[in-house]
């Protein structure tokens, strides 16, 4: 059955459709500029080229009358040479025109250039042939200067009007790349415009998806935070309505015990007893998990002797370890501490950890309670040689019901997240070293009272 894509989903792929669409947009927009610059450049070329053949014609018109006049005057053969190839440029100038990709009117203007180059042709060429009859050079130039004076001006103004139609032609080159700019650049701000509405479209359903999301999580939060405050309050009452009749419920049984007049009978007494002291204890560690998970959880601190701890520590929980065969060792490192804490919290955290120890360790091993100091703090160690803990589980065993993973091993997965939450609220600090079968090395740090740490210097 398909899936409706999520909302991350149908982010991206909006975002990644706007980016491609400016991607392309863009690509579009560059490769036309590119196209279009070509080719105006090209037709500008072309125009400054037959500019530059129209005032080649000119030049040569005018070495071929200045040469013409001389040698009339003169009959120098060198200046008949400079004539026949002024003549000969100026025909290669024309077929270059008439070569080129010319307008009507540019048509038009090379024939009228043409005509006035033959005439002109025509005339130079019967003074030479008059020169070379060696006829008088004074009346010769008179009638250059009366026949091919005026075709030589008129060529120059044949010339003059088809440069004037080749720059309105660059003018008109100009004006059309400037026009076809102001469309690009149109086309570029409709283009960003598009896509900024795009993005404001895709932003604003973001917001709108993200802003239903928030109100939801708010409204969820709230209800949890109602059903918390409800879930506190019941518990408050429960355990204030349980604790009593638990306690009357031990007293009785433990005077049954006394009383009874048969074994069988004690050991009943016993197990209600002990049932009703392992109910005393869940229904405390319910109270401390619900007061640390609303952060309403406190300690009362004062001045507690570190040896002290460590023996009713080792008191606790010596007869387990000699029933399980584990040496059970303390070590100090530091004599004489004092810490400012919570006395009965902190035998609290050491009954955790060395129960869990204790439960960890097989038999033949071996459990070491240790304290040193660091600084202005007393430093407990909770060591033993039990399977240790893998890696992976390192950063979660003070996680509210984490529980080991070896097998037979039953607990509520409270114990090591009350006492990270007892520690922290002295101050200090929790953590554990292990390697899978070299055991688990628990550590946490307490400050001192203020008289047993070192005097400032000075």
């Amino acid at each position: 059955m398909p899936t409706s894509m999520t909302f991350e989903t149908k982010a991206k792929l909006g975002y990644a459709i706007l980016v491609l669409l400016l991607a392309a947009g863009m690509a579009y927009s560059v490769r036309r500029l590119s196209f279009v610059a070509d080719d105006q450049v090209a037709r500008l070329r072309a125009g400054e080229d037959e500019i530059k053949l129209v005032e080649r014609l000119r030049w040569n018109s005018e070495i071929l009358v200045a040469s013409d006049w001389g040698y009339l005057i003169s009959g120098d053969p060198g200046l008949l040479t400079q004539v026949q190839s002024a003549k000969a440029r100026l025909d290669e100038n024309l077929r270059a025109l008439r070569d080129q990709n010319l307008s009507p009117t540019g048509l038009e203007l090379v024939a009228e250039v043409e005509q006035v180059s033959e005439r002109f042709m025509r005339v130079q060429e019967r003074h030479l042939d008059a020169r070379r009859r060696t006829e008088d050079p004074s009346k010769l130039v008179r009638r250059f200067d009366a026949e091919q004076v005026p075709l030589s001006h008129e060529l120059d103004h044949a010339l003059d009007r088809l440069v004037d139609q080749k720059e309105a032609g660059l003018r008109d080159l100009y004006e059309q790349a400037r026009t076809y700019r102001a469309r690009l650049e149109l086309w570029l701000y409709a283009l960003l415009g598009f896509l900024v509405l795009a993005g404001l479209g895709i932003a604003w359903r973001c917001a709108k998806v993200l802003g239903r999301s928030y109100r939801h999580e708010a409204a969820a939060h709230e209800a949890a935070r109602k059903s918390l405050a409800a879930r506190d309050e019941i518990m408050g009452i429960v355990a204030h309505d349980l604790r009593n009749p638990l306690g009357a419920i031990r007293m009785r049984a433990a005077l049954v015990r006394m009383d009874a007049g048969s074994e069988k009978t004690r050991q009943q007494a016993a197990s209600i007893e002990n049932t009703t002291m392992r109910m005393e204890y869940l229904i405390r560690t319910m109270l401390d998990v619900a007061t640390m998970e609303a952060g309403r959880f406190s300690v009362i601190a004062g001045p507690c002797d570190v040896e002290n701890l460590l023996r009713e520590a080792m008191e606790m929980f010596e007869a387990i370890a000699a029933s399980k065969q584990v040496r059970f060792e303390q070590r100090i490192e530091a004599p004489g501490l004092a810490i400012h804490a919570d006395q009965e919290r902190v035998l609290q955290v050491l009954s955790n950890l060395l129960g869990n120890a204790l439960k960890f360790t097989p038999q033949g091993g071996q459990v070491t309670l240790a304290v040193d100091r660091q600084g202005e703090e007393a430093r407990f160690a909770v060591l033993d040689t039990g399977p240790g803990i893998s890696r992976e589980h390192l950063t979660c065993v003070f996680d509210r019901f984490w529980k080991g993973d070896t097998p037979g091993k039953k607990g509520t997965g409270l114990g090591l997240f009350i006492a990270k939450g007892i520690i922290d609220a002295h101050g200090g600090r929790i953590w554990v070293e292990s390697e899978p079968g070299h055991g688990a090395r628990f550590y946490f740090t307490l400050p001192l009272e203020l008289d047993t740490r070192p005097p400032p210097r000075g």
